[in-house]
């Protein structure tokens, strides 16, 4: 799977831009500030359907305009297709409302997701290991919201029920509302959170090994092991065979009074985390900055795996600026295993400099970005050559 074509309106940096992309490796060189980021969250937001890095769609637009949009063509083994997002901001509400396109047919965000599938990097994730536990979380919600309908609808569900719950606590805090109103609401993030608990353990289980694996490939000869932290509170160990529901329940019934007091939800998925170990030690506490970034590639390596081993497309791979702090040995090695072993159709790489990739990873097409224009860089010597949109 990969994009052909791509254009962008009023997308943060990008007035307006159209660009080729071709199957294989695309590398995409420029300073900081002029784009080259802006270029992979758009490409995501369009598959996920909101941006992996903002909190609404609204911060994506350009500054001062009402509107903005990603469109690509898309071209898979199921065949070829268009794929458009918009935005638009009310003037009545100032609420930005989204619209999805399949083929210039309008469809629904969750019949979108993983129908174009991406597994991106940035820098921020070195989060991932060392910073707190919304990260991983966020890590956890875009992998499976792509690989499992199941756990994208769960998820949706749940987040509606702890917005309604939180709402409602305010309110029995206040003496506004009693505290057998919260029954339904309180059934409702038992269900939806179960699944989520579950499709999150599943997960992790299933791509530790796969981890384990390519962290040694990668360089690191540290065993790694990755461990689900459930939000339930004080027992946050949730043994192989136990319930998730009945361990969901008896955590909700232990702080009722607590949420009441706090007007906030406690306990629940929204509060899970997991932990990464490295030879047995918290890669938080002991990691080198080297080794928290092969944690990282390493997770992405087994998110790229679990793509392929559920028989879905291979996925469109990002990353940006993630070969600045590898020496080239390791930086070929890098592409070499997600290109060839694992067959990613076609990979977007940023980066300041010419990462000097080299061996037998061949690079498609070379892009400068510069004040939210891009210029194909003609090869050999990579001399600028005005890209026509």
């Amino acid at each position: 799977m990969y994009l052909s074509q791509l254009r962008l309106l009023c997308f943060r940096i990008y007035q307006e831009a159209s660009l080729e992309l071709l199957p294989g490796v695309n590398l995409v060189l420029g300073q900081n500030g002029q784009g080259k980021t802006s270029l992979l969250e758009a490409i995501s937001t369009l598959a996920l359907t909101r941006s992996p890095r903002s909190g609404s769609l609204g911060e994506c637009a350009s500054w001062g305009e009402p509107r903005m949009g990603v469109a690509a063509h898309l071209v898979s083994r199921l065949g070829e297709t268009d794929l458009e997002l918009r935005a638009e901001r009310q003037e009545s509400s100032e609420r930005w409302v989204r619209k999805l396109r399949q083929g210039g047919d309008l469809i629904q965000p969750r019949r979108l997701l993983g129908r174009f599938r991406v597994v991106l990097f940035w820098p921020e994730d070195l989060l991932l290991v060392k910073g707190g536990p919304e990260p991983r979380r966020r890590l956890l919600d875009v992998v499976l919201s792509q690989l499992s309908p199941r756990y994208a609808e769960a998820a949706i569900r749940y987040r509606r029920a702890l917005e309604h719950r939180t709402a409602l606590l305010r309110r029995v805090r206040d003496g506004l509302a009693t505290p057998a109103e919260l029954g339904p609401w309180t059934e409702a993030l038992v269900e939806h959170g179960t699944i989520v608990i579950q499709e999150r353990r599943r997960y992790l289980a299933t791509v530790q090994p796969v981890a384990a694996e390519a962290i040694t490939k990668i360089g690191e000869p540290s065993e790694l092991q990755l461990q689900y932290r459930p939000g339930l509170g004080r027992s946050q160990e949730l043994d192989e065979g136990a319930d998730p529901a009945d361990a969901l329940w008896r955590a909700l019934a232990r702080t009722r009074a607590e949420e009441i007091a706090r007007a906030q939800c406690v306990v629940g998925p929204h509060r899970d985390d997991f932990e990464v170990l490295l030879g047995g030690r918290p890669a938080r506490q002991f990691a080198s900055q080297g080794q928290q970034r092969s944690v990282v590639l390493a997770l992405k390596v087994a998110e790229v795996r679990q793509h392929l081993s559920l028989g879905g497309e291979t996925p469109l791979l990002l990353l940006d600026d993630v070969l600045s702090e590898l020496d080239q040995e390791r930086r070929t090695g890098l592409i070499q295993l997600l290109s060839e072993e694992l067959a990613v159709e076609q990979t977007l790489i940023t980066s300041t400099e010419d990462p000097q990739i080299g061996g037998e990873v061949a690079v498609s097409q070379v892009l400068q970005a510069r004040g939210g224009r891009l210029t194909r860089m003609a090869q050999p010597g990579w001399e600028l050559a005005e890209w026509k949109a």
